[in-house]
């Protein structure tokens, strides 16, 4: 089962990087893959260690695939890494492995560490159909066209704010924020 999770690692000058990404958890290690140009394969192939953060609120997921916001961190005082301040977990990983797969990279990576930094909730509709418009937005330019995120919102908007909370909705605005400035910068790190 792939896990959506937002993924954290540090380029060569110290600046972070989140990127929405699909991860497939076996035992001790972890499956993901990543568009080659990505900020992330860059990242991983300088430094060979990350964190994935399980989080339980689609904005940081719309936010880590669709924009450069900055995001509450905690640092880790090994390895210079950050994870979400507010993520439910965080894994510290090392990569074993990257896989050229054509278009993408597979990426293996062990498993080093895990803490619970509070419980997971889980995904509410809301959430969910907020989930399903980050995947078309990050995919826009790709396989999707702007259009294809400006219906698939005008069909759910009244079922996210009906079944969501104020966090939803400010959620909501900020994708809508992001529609409507054609802030969508195709990082390549996107939901897999």
């Amino acid at each position: 089962m792939i896990i959506e999770t937002v993924i954290t690692t540090v380029n060569s000058n110290g600046k972070i990087n989140f990127s929405a990404v699909g991860v497939e958890f076996s035992k001790s290690r972890a499956i993901f893959n990543l568009y080659k140009k990505s900020n992330t394969v860059l990242n991983l192939e300088i430094k060979d260690y990350g964190i994935i953060n399980i989080v339980d609120k689609a904005e940081y997921l719309i936010k880590a695939a669709l924009s450069s916001e900055k995001m509450d961190i905690s640092k880790l005082k090994e390895n210079d890494l950050y994870y979400l301040s507010d993520c439910c977990s965080y894994y510290q990983f090392k990569v074993l492995e990257i896989k050229d797969c054509g278009e993408k990279y597979q990426v293996e990576v062990k498993i080093l560490t895990k803490k619970e930094n509070r419980k997971y909730i889980g995904f509410n509709r809301a959430n969910n159909l907020l989930l399903e418009a980050a995947v078309i937005g990050s995919r826009i330019g790709i396989t999707k066209d702007k259009s294809d995120l400006i219906n698939f919102l005008n069909d759910n908007k009244r079922v996210i704010i009906k079944t969501g909370n104020t966090n939803t909705e400010k959620t909501l605005a900020f994708l809508e924020k992001q529609l409507e400035n054609n802030n969508f910068n195709n990082r390549s790190d996107n939901l897999d």
